[in-house]
């Protein structure tokens, strides 16, 4: 009796595939390594293929050198202690805990974005007109002069004009400020000397309408705080010539582009906050 439900079931489920109906879909099981070999394998490990590019990177990130023979052993070793302790994780149920997913996610979206950038970077074609042409925009903005600021910084509005009165009353900014200007802001230092783009906008531009020693009449707020400041004294500045400056121009001009694309990329974006 036994044997003939058996039978009808088999005939059953037989006629469910002829019939077009679907087998349960069975998931595949979790592996260490999530994908192919990106070139020719150096070692397999319970089946999982170590590539020889995944041991270039891992020996890279421990400082070892392929070429040497010892060293690849050292790697290798590496390599396959590794995918053994990921592959027990795996069947101890690690990648089921919330923390784990978590910390895994982490990785995978900080790798994706590192690598856009550095494609993005690389994908940059900068000639010497290129170049140039944003060597004379920043240079535009540099201008002619340096200056050289003394600063206190304020947390708030109200202690930064509290201290305008007693800062030029002072008649030594400099004593005022490692003084009770030291005390009651949230930071007191000599900025020494800058162009105007090493400054924040706010402050450049009121040093720029001081003479040199002049002080500060109300004080100016950046992104860093309220500021009280002296303006010590202001000397020519020449930029460095171009053919100096090419490599720190193309860096720059790259990170200008990356942020470029980070802002278009956000306006593009739905972004959501949740509230708290």
């Amino acid at each position: 009796m036994i044997r003939s439900r058996t039978l009808l079931l088999g005939m059953a489920l037989a006629g469910l595939c002829a019939c077009g109906g679907k087998a349960p879909e069975v998931a595949a099981p979790e592996t260490a390594l999530r994908f192919a070999p990106e070139n020719a394998v150096a070692v397999t490990v319970n089946g999982e293929a170590i590539s020889e590019a995944l041991l270039v990177r891992l020996a890279r990130g421990r400082g070892l050198d392929l070429a040497d023979a010892r060293q690849r052993e050292q790697a290798l070793d590496l390599a396959v202690e590794t995918v053994l302790l990921a592959q027990d994780a795996i069947a101890e149920g690690a990648i089921s805990r919330p923390d784990v997913q978590t910390e895994l996610d982490l990785a995978r979206i900080q790798t994706l974005a590192a690598r856009n950038l550095a494609d993005a970077r690389a994908g940059m074609k900068l000639g010497d007109e290129d170049l140039r042409s944003y060597y004379e925009k920043i240079t535009a903005r540099t201008g002619a002069q340096e200056l050289h600021l003394r600063n206190v910084l304020y947390a708030d509005e109200a202690a930064a004009r509290a201290a305008v009165v007693p800062a030029a009353a002072s008649g030594d900014f400099g004593a005022w400020m490692a003084g009770l200007g030291a005390a009651e802001g949230v930071q007191a230092r000599d900025l020494g000397w800058a162009n105007t783009t090493q400054l924040p906008p706010e402050l450049a531009q009121a040093a720029l309408e001081l003479p040199d020693g002049g002080i500060s009449a109300a004080p100016v707020q950046t992104r860093f705080g309220w500021h009280v400041f002296q303006r010590v004294a202001s000397r020519p500045f020449s930029p460095p010539p171009f053919e100096e400056v090419r490599e720190g121009i193309r860096k720059q001009a790259g990170d200008e582009f990356l942020e470029e694309k980070l802002a278009a990329l956000r306006a593009r974006a739905r972004i959501e906050r949740e509230s708290r």
